[in-house]
């Protein structure tokens, strides 16, 4: 039977009937700040939008929060500790407080000591720590899993509404409509959906001057390249990988298995570096680092640049290239096979007959964590996306900015800092390895650099206002491996959801969203935007340092509170930090090298415009300010929330 053989009536009874059962399967919900992605990204900017009163909706495509770090990367990837601070800071505080009461509240204890203040912790861990920060606004942040990303409507240039079909109930759509959206997707879905511009790949060495862009070669740790190195762009993405978690603890391991999906074929460039005895223990083929409770970490090992062992590891790259833009279907799919060679990588060491039998002990005495992953075999839910789209932002950092600026002695100083970055430009390998290039993987660089400042810009993506973007920020392929660590999207999260609520309560846009407001209450949650060797999170002028470091307080990597200043010390770091701030100032007539009193910087701030904040009448009489003073001084009289 077809439509032209019913009754008109009919037709018009079913047509009827079908509205009303799609209206049926479509909710709306509504709030202040709707985050896509709770990945520890976009837990932190629900919980810091939450915290400043704003009611939040928690949209994830999985069953679980967390991301990857609740999958296994649970070694923090961080090197200088004092760089990230905020919400992850706290997150670090509360991993610590977990394991002392399981030791007995022995600050000695074992698993106080694995955890290392707190950057060390077990997958299952981290996400009861996520799930409490979250719970501790339940009120406001209201969390809908396994919901998937369908539509995103932009009016007028601006991102109002996101549909999401609920998992749990196929066909019952959910719009959620939002005065602010932050992205917090690995891959930049919702940023893609709404339109915005992003990029997949590589750029090549000649768009952005950057030394290590495009097709590369180099050993691991060093910015020589290496024959063969052309610099082209391409649409290759670093590596995948899992992060297992195993364990020796007969009581909590479970055997692992060989996967449905052996290749031995996946391994013959390391079984090549086995039969050659240049592999001779596990840890050369896979790193493996102690985690609380007798566990490890597993993560895929680099070629070393002495001996480029090994050829590869778990990281199989090229079989990632289209992840960015792929359907949650073929991202399965993926998972499935990257999953099948990780699995079947440690396997083949516990296994194989051509594997010596030192290295297959190693492998055979460990096995998968009976309390990790219960419901999915023991193994995480998912895999670690290094790398996704990256939006083309306001700004776009790049392998530059970690150069030096001589006259400062720091990295650029960038006046709408909103985190730093410490880690080195680290991509994994963009190509499988070629043995026409021994010892080294094609892409693999990891580069050192100092600690830079983040603009605020990385975060706002171009053409599409009322979205901001933490994690698949606005960066070069090189830029993005410097920023793509957890500790850095939770502090670019927490950024996005501080700056949600400004935007709402000035009533703009989260482009014009006033930075150094926004700057003032990071700092205020001992969030790190200026990057010093010596000030500590309780620091009492922590955030002065901060805020003013955005604006060029001090040369070099010393916060140096203590030193006493002269006048002319005091006269450069004043006249630097009011040009950052638009003010022409210059040091008036006086003997340079006396001391800097209290008056006379009271004097100095009245005569540029600004109101010394006193919280000590004594300041004024001081008789050779400190640096620490002068910078309470400064910033109490410039911060603009008085």
């Amino acid at each position: 039977m077809n439509s032209r053989s019913l009754p008109l009536a009919a037709i018009l009874w079913v047509a009827c009937l079908s509205i009303l059962c799609a209206a049926s399967n479509a909710d709306d919900e509504s709030a202040d700040v709707v985050v896509v992605g709770a990945t520890p990204g976009g837990i932190a900017a629900a919980v810091a939008a939450a915290r400043l009163g704003r009611d939040v909706a928690l949209v994830e495509y999985e069953d679980h929060i967390g991301g990857i770090v609740t999958n296994g990367l649970t070694n923090a990837d961080i090197g200088k500790q004092q760089a990230v601070g905020g919400l992850f800071h706290e997150f670090t505080q509360r991993v610590v407080r977990y394991y002392l009461a399981g030791d007995g509240g022995n600050p000695a204890g074992p698993n106080v000591k694995l955890c290392r203040n707190g950057y060390y912790y077990e997958a299952s861990v981290a996400e009861r720590i996520f799930h409490d920060m979250i719970g501790d606004s339940r009120d406001r942040i209201h969390l809908r899993l396994r919901h998937e990303l369908k539509d995103a409507t932009v009016a007028d240039g601006r991102l109002v509404s996101v549909t999401c079909e609920d998992r749990a109930h196929p066909g019952r759509r959910v719009t959620f409509h939002g005065k602010v959206f932050v992205d917090a997707t690995y891959e930049g879905d919702l940023a893609a959906m709404a339109k915005a511009p992003y990029r997949v790949g590589r750029e090549s060495r000649e768009e952005y001057g950057e030394p290590h862009a495009g097709r590369v070669y180099a050993r691991f740790g060093e910015p020589d390249l290496l024959p063969g190195s052309t610099g082209e762009a391409d649409r290759a993405i670093q590596a995948f990988c899992f992060r297992l978690h195993v364990t020796q603890n007969a009581k909590n391991s479970m055997q692992i298995e060989k996967p449905v999906g052996y290749d031995r074929n996946d391994y013959r460039f390391l079984l090549e570096d086995i039969r050659s005895g240049r592999a001779t223990k596990f840890t050369q083929c896979v790193q493996l680092y102690p985690m609380p409770n007798g566990k490890f970490e597993l993560n895929s090992n680099h070629p070393d640049p002495k001996t480029g062992v090994p050829s590869e590891s778990f990281d199989l790259a090229e079989k990632c290239w289209d992840w960015p833009e792929a359907t949650p279907e073929q991202r399965h799919r993926m998972y499935v096979r990257y999953l099948n060679h990780n699995v079947g990588l440690i396997w083949f060491l516990a296994n194989d007959p051509e594997v010596p039998a030192a290295i297959r002990d190693e492998a055979s005495q460990l096995g998968w964590c009976r309390d990790e992953w219960p419901q999915n075999g023991n193994v995480p839910r998912q895999v670690y996306v290094r790398q996704g789209r990256r939006i083309l932002g306001d700004y776009v950092l790049t392998e530059h900015d970690g150069d030096l600026d001589p006259a400062l002695g720091r990295t650029k100083v960038q006046p709408t800092s909103i985190a730093v970055l410490e880690f080195p430009f680290d991509s994994h390998a963009c190509h499988r390895f070629d043995p026409a290039h021994p010892g080294v993987r094609e892409g693999y660089v990891f580069i050192k650099h100092e600690p830079l400042q983040v603009p605020y810009g990385v975060l706002v993506p171009r053409k599409v206002d009322g979205l901001l973007v933490p994690v698949a920020a606005s960066c070069s392929h090189i830029g993005y491996n410097a920023l793509r660590m957890e500790p850095v999207f939770m502090a670019l999260g927490e950024t996005c959801g501080i700056a949600a609520h400004l935007a709402i309560l000035h009533q703009t846009t989260v482009r014009a969203a006033p930075v150094a407001e926004l700057q003032q209450l990071l700092a205020a949650r001992q969030g790190v935007i200026t990057f010093y060797n010596d000030l500590k999170f309780d620091d009492p002028s922590f955030p002065a340092f901060q805020w003013l470091g955005a604006r060029g307080l001090n040369p070099g990597y010393d916060a140096a509170p203590g030193v006493k200043l002269t006048r002319h010390d005091g006269a450069m770091r004043l006249a630097r930090v009011l040009g950052f701030e638009g003010k022409t100032w210059s040091e008036p007539a006086g003997d340079p090298n006396t001391a800097l009193q209290g008056s006379e910087l009271a004097r100095w701030l009245k005569n540029a415009g600004y109101k010394p904040q006193l919280v000590d009448p004594a300041e004024l009489k001081s008789e050779a300010l400190t640096l620490a003073q002068f910078a309470d001084l400064t910033y109490r009289a410039l911060r603009p929330i008085q």
